[in-house]
């Protein structure tokens, strides 16, 4: 076991009372909330964002690319360095850096220098993010009370996304689009000033950091996540494509080889000898990427045929936030009562209802009649899914792993989204070619039609495949697994 020093006592070993353990709780959540917001907030305000900072059509997708680039390719550096030089030391700069990038990007004046500082919010981001699991494992010992803290975590985390889009889409219509930038500034400065104040260091690892398992990571990752984001927005006709998939999957297989030697691992592959982890990182890719495809298919859908406002498709995705939050107050109950295996599998049925539901609509449907149901079904099956899939993925890791543990969970849940969209879209964009039939809206709405519904049985499909995979979780998940440590 590697040699640990303290960086001032935990919270779980008592350095604080219960009600500065559920403040910092309270810090951490708000924060893991304004990052995953900021995946999605630009979205609805990238047509004034582009049109007012000179965007081409091409650049104006690096708006969304840039953050998601720098934080998937830093995601487990950002964990590991907590692991080294301290969790709330990372938590802190991340803040910091992503809050500072969030004003200066809000004067942006040129598409370059909004860029810039979307990247630098992803950085903060991917040091901020990792840290946010990492203290809450430190700070509750396994048991009750981290499951609470997890539900409530995994809760935050999964509506990040359904806030982000209402957010983004009130504060475009009421102010400027400037304000998704400046939205962030005064809730970093009181996360910062709070954790300073609440949040106190914990035990972390001492060792050589592992350099080249850095590097080939940061920039595998990067590009695979580049090379998959393109083919799910463009097809896979394009060479950079194939470049970027093939030349990241040769560094990433470069960098598994690179971790089996290391003594202090980035990502150390013992994470992957418990088969309770290993579903929680399945889970973790397929709930998140088939909740993205189905946004992705239904925006369209309900900006199209239905003909709903920017503002108003955030509305209607906020009974997915609502459905996951409201699940989320007994999911920790029930999961005590039957177990993760249980659990997961039930939110894996019902993801798999609410993709099938959504294969019913047609043209003539309606919001109320044939999507705000598949929306509710969808948010409670991701809360059955990820707050047991988090909860596996922190367990029997011993305390200077917490880092390695949160990132590699995290990381798989943003390889998520890129990997199944791109799936998706491949599928809708070979069955929508067959609507060719009318003239031009009339082409659109059928082409749009006939591609969703394989999309959303395709979907079907990943979503059957966490119930088999959560077949896998071990039926008593109290029986000690092998440490990482």
């Amino acid at each position: 076991m590697a040699a640990t020093e303290s960086g001032g006592m935990g919270i779980a070993q008592g350095a604080t009372s219960p009600p500065r353990t559920g403040i910092a709780l309270a810090i951490i959540v708000v924060m893991q909330l304004m990052l995953t917001i900021d995946l999605m907030i630009v979205t609805v305000a990238l047509p004034s964002i582009g049109a007012e900072l000179n965007f081409t059509e091409g650049g104006l997708a690096w708006v969304v690319n840039a953050y998601g680039l720098a934080l998937g390719g830093l995601m487990l550096l950002g964990g590991r360095f907590g692991d080294t030089f301290g969790r709330r030391r990372m938590f802190l700069i991340g803040v910091a850096l992503f809050t500072v990038a969030s004003f200066v990007g809000g004067f942006a004046e040129h598409d370059w220098w909004f860029l810039t500082c979307r990247a630098l919010q992803g950085v903060g981001a991917a040091l901020a993010m990792p840290n946010c699991l990492a203290l809450i494992f430190g700070l509750f010992p396994e048991g009750p009370e981290r499951t609470k803290a997890i539900t409530i975590s995994a809760s935050a985390s999964s509506s990040g996304a359904v806030v982000g889009l209402l957010l983004g889409g009130v504060l475009t219509t009421g102010l400027s689009w400037r304000w998704v930038m400046f939205v962030n500034v005064p809730i970093g400065v009181a996360i910062f000033v709070l954790a300073m104040v609440y949040i106190r260091e914990q035990d972390r690892k001492r060792g050589r950091f592992d350099l080249a398992g850095a590097v080939t990571s940061a920039v595998g990752v990067a590009l695979l996540v580049y090379g998959l984001s393109e083919a799910g927005e463009g097809g896979w006709e394009s060479p950079a494509v194939w470049v970027a998939l093939i030349v990241g999957a040769v560094l990433f297989g470069i960098f598994l080889l690179i971790e089996r030697r290391a003594p202090e691992p980035i990502m150390p592959l013992s994470l992957f000898a418990d088969r309770n982890r290993v579903a929680a990182y399945v889970a973790a890719v397929l709930v998140t990427g088939t909740m993205i495809g189905m946004s992705f298919f239904l925006t369209m859908f309900v900006q199209g045929p239905l003909g709903f406002s920017p503002l108003i498709t955030g509305v209607a995705f906020l009974a997915t936030g609502l459905a996951l939050v409201a699940a989320s107050m007994f999911v920790g109950s029930i999961m005590k009562g039957i177990g993760e295996r249980s659990t997961m599998l039930i939110g894996g049925l019902l993801l798999v209802g609410g993709y099938l539901w959504l294969t019913l609509l047609t043209l003539e449907s309606n919001y109320w009649g044939g999507i705000l149901g598949p929306l509710i079904c969808v948010g409670i099956g991701m809360a059955f899914t990820l707050i047991p899939a988090t909860e596996m993925a922190g367990a029997d890791v011993g305390a200077t792993n917490y880092g390695a543990a949160s990132s590699t969970y995290n990381t798989m849940q943003q390889l998520g989204g890129p990997i199944v969209l791109a799936i998706l879209v491949a599928v809708f964009q070979t069955a929508s070619h067959a609507a060719t039939s009318g003239t031009g809206e009339e082409v659109a709405h059928r082409s749009l039609e006939a591609g969703m519904t394989p999309g959303f049985i395709t979907a079907a499909i990943l979503a059957g495949c966490v119930c088999l995979v959560s077949l896998l979780v071990r039926r008593n998940n109290s029986r000690p697994a092998t440490t990482v440590a």
